[in-house]
Protein backbone atom coordinates (compact mmCIF):
# COMPACT_ATOMS: atom_id res chain seq x y z
CA UNK A 1 0.00 0.00 0.00
CA UNK A 2 2.94 2.58 0.49
CA UNK A 3 3.31 2.35 -3.42
CA UNK A 4 -0.19 4.01 -3.43
CA UNK A 5 1.98 7.29 -1.75
CA UNK A 6 4.86 6.77 -3.67
CA UNK A 7 4.25 5.93 -7.40
CA UNK A 8 2.28 8.93 -7.64
CA UNK A 9 5.28 11.41 -6.22
CA UNK A 10 7.72 8.99 -8.97
CA UNK A 11 5.96 9.61 -11.72
CA UNK A 12 5.33 13.33 -11.12
CA UNK A 13 8.92 13.47 -10.81
CA UNK A 14 9.95 11.41 -14.04
CA UNK A 15 7.59 13.73 -15.95
CA UNK A 16 9.11 16.88 -15.03
CA UNK A 17 12.65 15.71 -15.55
CA UNK A 18 11.51 15.20 -19.07
CA UNK A 19 11.70 18.59 -19.24
CA UNK A 20 15.02 18.95 -17.90
CA UNK A 21 17.26 20.22 -20.82
CA UNK A 22 20.45 20.28 -18.23
CA UNK A 23 20.61 17.64 -15.52
CA UNK A 24 23.82 18.17 -12.96
CA UNK A 25 24.48 17.95 -9.33
CA UNK A 26 22.88 21.25 -8.88
CA UNK A 27 19.58 20.22 -10.26
CA UNK A 28 18.98 17.53 -7.36
CA UNK A 29 19.61 20.65 -4.53
CA UNK A 30 16.53 22.77 -6.56
CA UNK A 31 13.05 23.43 -4.56
CA UNK A 32 9.92 23.03 -6.82
CA UNK A 33 8.49 26.07 -8.63
CA UNK A 34 6.14 27.02 -10.78
CA UNK A 35 6.41 26.29 -14.54
CA UNK A 36 5.09 30.05 -15.40
CA UNK A 37 5.99 32.34 -12.60
CA UNK A 38 8.69 30.27 -11.57
CA UNK A 39 7.67 30.99 -7.38
CA UNK A 40 8.63 28.64 -4.97
CA UNK A 41 5.60 26.21 -4.52
CA UNK A 42 4.44 25.36 -1.11
CA UNK A 43 3.79 21.76 0.51
CA UNK A 44 0.17 21.39 0.04
CA UNK A 45 0.61 22.99 -3.95
CA UNK A 46 2.62 19.38 -4.54
CA UNK A 47 0.85 16.75 -3.51
CA UNK A 48 -0.44 14.03 -6.20
CA UNK A 49 -4.06 14.42 -7.20
CA UNK A 50 -4.71 16.42 -4.56
CA UNK A 51 -3.11 19.77 -4.61
CA UNK A 52 -4.64 19.46 -8.45
CA UNK A 53 -7.83 19.37 -7.49
CA UNK A 54 -7.73 21.57 -4.60
CA UNK A 55 -6.83 24.44 -6.75
CA UNK A 56 -9.06 23.48 -9.61
CA UNK A 57 -6.73 22.95 -12.28
CA UNK A 58 -4.97 26.03 -11.97
CA UNK A 59 -2.00 27.79 -10.21
CA UNK A 60 -2.14 29.57 -6.98
CA UNK A 61 0.08 32.30 -8.25
CA UNK A 62 -0.67 33.19 -11.63
CA UNK A 63 -3.69 31.65 -12.11
CA UNK A 64 -2.47 29.66 -15.55
CA UNK A 65 -4.11 26.50 -16.14
CA UNK A 66 -2.31 23.06 -14.68
CA UNK A 67 -0.63 20.77 -16.86
CA UNK A 68 -3.47 17.76 -16.69
CA UNK A 69 -0.97 14.86 -18.04
CA UNK A 70 0.45 15.32 -14.53
CA UNK A 71 -3.04 14.47 -12.95
CA UNK A 72 -3.60 11.63 -15.76
CA UNK A 73 -0.31 10.27 -14.90
CA UNK A 74 -0.65 10.67 -11.19
CA UNK A 75 -4.04 8.52 -11.04
CA UNK A 76 -3.13 6.08 -13.28
CA UNK A 77 0.35 5.78 -11.32
CA UNK A 78 -2.11 4.37 -8.16
CA UNK A 79 -2.76 1.37 -10.16
CA UNK A 80 0.77 -0.84 -9.46
CA UNK A 81 -0.07 0.32 -5.87
CA UNK A 82 -3.74 -1.76 -6.00
CA UNK A 83 -2.04 -4.92 -7.78
CA UNK A 84 1.80 -5.09 -5.66
CA UNK A 85 0.30 -7.47 -3.04
CA UNK A 86 -1.31 -10.18 -5.84
CA UNK A 87 1.03 -9.93 -8.48
CA UNK A 88 1.12 -13.23 -10.00
CA UNK A 89 4.70 -14.72 -9.51
CA UNK A 90 4.52 -17.28 -12.69
CA UNK A 91 4.21 -14.37 -14.92
CA UNK A 92 7.58 -13.51 -17.36
CA UNK A 93 8.38 -10.31 -15.40
CA UNK A 94 8.56 -9.93 -11.48
CA UNK A 95 7.12 -7.00 -9.75
CA UNK A 96 9.97 -4.59 -9.75
CA UNK A 97 10.26 -4.94 -13.80
CA UNK A 98 6.79 -4.15 -13.98
CA UNK A 99 6.64 -1.19 -11.71
CA UNK A 100 9.52 0.11 -13.94
CA UNK A 101 8.10 -0.22 -17.14
CA UNK A 102 4.60 0.73 -15.97
CA UNK A 103 5.75 4.23 -14.89
CA UNK A 104 8.16 5.00 -17.49
CA UNK A 105 5.80 3.48 -20.06
CA UNK A 106 3.27 5.87 -18.55
CA UNK A 107 5.12 9.03 -18.84
CA UNK A 108 6.25 8.43 -22.05
CA UNK A 109 2.88 7.91 -23.24
CA UNK A 110 2.07 11.67 -22.24
CA UNK A 111 4.85 13.04 -23.54
CA UNK A 112 4.42 11.58 -26.90
CA UNK A 113 0.98 12.46 -26.54
CA UNK A 114 1.65 15.88 -26.24
CA UNK A 115 4.73 16.28 -28.08
CA UNK A 116 5.05 13.45 -30.39
CA UNK A 117 8.73 13.12 -29.29
CA UNK A 118 10.16 11.17 -26.86
CA UNK A 119 13.08 12.40 -24.56
CA UNK A 120 16.01 10.81 -25.31
CA UNK A 121 17.93 11.52 -21.81
CA UNK A 122 14.91 9.64 -20.40
CA UNK A 123 15.17 6.78 -22.42
CA UNK A 124 19.31 6.23 -21.33
CA UNK A 125 17.89 6.89 -17.56
CA UNK A 126 15.10 4.04 -18.85
CA UNK A 127 17.60 1.53 -19.99
CA UNK A 128 20.49 2.07 -16.73
CA UNK A 129 17.44 1.18 -14.61
CA UNK A 130 16.28 -2.04 -16.66
CA UNK A 131 20.15 -2.80 -16.77
CA UNK A 132 20.17 -2.70 -12.79
CA UNK A 133 16.68 -3.70 -11.70
CA UNK A 134 15.24 -6.26 -14.28
CA UNK A 135 16.69 -9.75 -15.38
CA UNK A 136 17.88 -8.79 -18.91
CA UNK A 137 17.63 -10.61 -22.32
CA UNK A 138 20.69 -9.77 -24.61
CA UNK A 139 20.62 -12.27 -26.97
CA UNK A 140 17.16 -11.18 -27.92
CA UNK A 141 17.50 -7.89 -27.57
CA UNK A 142 20.41 -8.23 -30.18
CA UNK A 143 17.85 -9.80 -32.38
CA UNK A 144 15.13 -7.51 -31.86
CA UNK A 145 16.88 -4.44 -31.96
CA UNK A 146 18.50 -5.68 -35.09
CA UNK A 147 14.89 -6.53 -36.90
CA UNK A 148 13.75 -3.56 -35.51
CA UNK A 149 16.57 -1.25 -37.19
CA UNK A 150 16.48 -2.99 -40.48
CA UNK A 151 12.14 -2.44 -40.87
CA UNK A 152 12.99 1.69 -39.87
CA UNK A 153 15.43 1.70 -43.00
CA UNK A 154 12.44 0.88 -44.79
CA UNK A 155 10.15 2.41 -43.11
CA UNK A 156 11.61 5.94 -41.83
CA UNK A 157 8.26 8.46 -42.69
CA UNK A 158 5.61 5.40 -40.69
CA UNK A 159 7.30 5.41 -37.39
CA UNK A 160 9.90 7.39 -35.28
CA UNK A 161 13.16 6.87 -34.14
CA UNK A 162 12.80 6.98 -31.10
CA UNK A 163 9.76 4.26 -31.29
CA UNK A 164 12.52 1.99 -31.83
CA UNK A 165 14.53 2.63 -28.93
CA UNK A 166 12.29 2.30 -26.80
CA UNK A 167 11.07 -1.17 -28.38
CA UNK A 168 14.43 -1.82 -28.31
CA UNK A 169 14.97 -1.23 -24.61
CA UNK A 170 11.93 -3.23 -24.09
CA UNK A 171 13.30 -6.12 -25.76
CA UNK A 172 15.62 -6.40 -23.09
CA UNK A 173 13.65 -5.72 -20.59
CA UNK A 174 11.12 -8.54 -21.44
CA UNK A 175 11.48 -11.96 -22.48
CA UNK A 176 10.69 -12.39 -26.04
CA UNK A 177 7.39 -13.90 -26.25
CA UNK A 178 6.29 -11.50 -23.60
CA UNK A 179 8.25 -8.61 -26.14
CA UNK A 180 6.01 -10.65 -29.09
CA UNK A 181 2.66 -9.99 -27.48
CA UNK A 182 3.89 -6.21 -27.16
CA UNK A 183 4.52 -5.38 -30.05
CA UNK A 184 1.96 -7.45 -31.94
CA UNK A 185 -1.00 -5.56 -29.94
CA UNK A 186 0.77 -2.26 -30.32
CA UNK A 187 0.45 -2.19 -33.91
CA UNK A 188 -3.05 -4.37 -33.82
CA UNK A 189 -4.56 -1.61 -31.42
CA UNK A 190 -3.06 1.25 -32.85
CA UNK A 191 -3.54 0.36 -36.52
CA UNK A 192 -7.58 0.18 -35.36
CA UNK A 193 -7.40 3.62 -33.67
CA UNK A 194 -5.56 5.13 -37.24
CA UNK A 195 -8.41 3.59 -38.91
CA UNK A 196 -10.84 5.05 -37.13
CA UNK A 197 -9.50 8.31 -36.39
CA UNK A 198 -8.07 9.15 -40.55
CA UNK A 199 -12.09 8.14 -41.10
CA UNK A 200 -13.41 11.01 -38.76
CA UNK A 201 -11.06 13.54 -39.60
CA UNK A 202 -10.27 12.66 -43.32
CA UNK A 203 -6.54 13.66 -42.99
CA UNK A 204 -4.15 11.12 -43.59
CA UNK A 205 -1.61 13.50 -42.64
CA UNK A 206 -2.17 14.02 -39.22
CA UNK A 207 0.14 12.15 -36.69
CA UNK A 208 -0.62 9.86 -34.26
CA UNK A 209 1.68 9.11 -31.35
CA UNK A 210 2.57 5.33 -30.90
CA UNK A 211 3.70 5.20 -27.34
CA UNK A 212 0.28 5.10 -25.93
CA UNK A 213 -0.18 2.00 -27.58
CA UNK A 214 2.81 0.49 -26.58
CA UNK A 215 1.68 1.47 -22.77
CA UNK A 216 -1.73 -0.07 -23.47
CA UNK A 217 -0.26 -3.06 -24.75
CA UNK A 218 2.00 -3.27 -22.08
CA UNK A 219 -1.45 -3.75 -19.80
CA UNK A 220 -3.06 -5.56 -21.63
CA UNK A 221 -0.53 -8.54 -22.23
CA UNK A 222 0.09 -8.28 -18.01
CA UNK A 223 -3.73 -9.19 -18.38
CA UNK A 224 -3.49 -11.87 -20.87
CA UNK A 225 -0.65 -13.68 -19.31
CA UNK A 226 -2.71 -13.31 -15.95
CA UNK A 227 -5.50 -15.06 -17.56
CA UNK A 228 -4.02 -18.00 -18.90
CA UNK A 229 -1.92 -18.69 -15.76
CA UNK A 230 -5.03 -18.53 -13.57
CA UNK A 231 -8.21 -17.80 -15.00
CA UNK A 232 -8.17 -14.25 -13.46
CA UNK A 233 -8.41 -10.89 -14.20
CA UNK A 234 -6.32 -7.43 -13.60
CA UNK A 235 -7.57 -5.69 -10.64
Amino acid sequence: MQLLLVSPVLFSFLYQLCFVEKIDRTYFKLRSNCDYCYRQLRFYEMIPIFSFLIQKGKTNCCRYRLNCCYFIGETLALFPGFYELQFPALLDIDYATFLLIYLFLLVFALYDFTTFTIPIHMLFIFSCCVCVIAHIHVISFLFVSSLLHLIYFFCKKSIGYGDILLFSVLSLAVPYTFFRYIFLLTFIIGGIFAIVYFLIIKNSKQRVPLIPFIFLAFNLTIIFQQTTHYGGMFI
